[in-house]
């Protein structure tokens, strides 16, 4: 069974691996990673925004019996866009994400355990649309484990088409 412990180490471990991310050359890293897909500098402002999304909006109202209303999410993901195409170095992307990251599990670490089995609504479900499972703070945070996995992938693969390696 998958333990807040192993979601704290989880949650670390993409920062580890993230930071290798600053090895990749700067011409890559901004290179969208397949047509139509973002490129590493978009999905790593994508993850930092979201963390400090999570951190400020959605993490102080995770109370029992919440009915928590999210943001549009393809407004938060346009906006992560943007600001990785703004001029903002690779270096300070992965700053700002390990930043975010970090926050985001100092904040974690403060909240007592019986905090993650906090159940709530979210945009008025009792239920995860994806997994079946009721919304609860630990069910919540080990699906965003999941999404950084699946990014992670994704850059993956497109450094082992291009030969390279962090």
């Amino acid at each position: 069974m998958y333990t807040i412990n192993e979601l704290y180490q989880d949650m670390e471990q993409f920062n580890e691996w993230a930071e290798t991310l600053c090895k990749v050359e700067e011409n890559l890293f901004f290179t969208p990673i397949a047509e139509g897909k973002w490129a590493m500098a978009e999905i790593m402002t994508h993850i930092a925004y979201w963390d400090t999304y999570i951190l400020t909006a959605m993490l102080p109202k995770m109370e029992q019996d919440a009915d928590i209303q999210s943001i549009d999410i393809e407004k938060l993901n346009k906006e992560a866009a943007t600001h990785a195409k703004s001029g903002i170095s690779q270096k300070q992307i992965l700053q700002e994400q390990q930043q975010a990251r970090n926050a985001l599990l100092t904040a974690l670490k403060a909240k007592d355990e019986s905090f993650f089995t906090t159940t709530f609504k979210l945009n008025g479900e009792t239920l995860d649309e994806h997994s079946g499972y009721p919304h609860n703070a630990f069910n919540y945070f080990s699906g965003f484990v999941w999404h950084d996995n699946h990014h992670r992938k994704q850059i993956e693969n497109f450094l082992d088409e291009q030969n390279q390696s962090v």
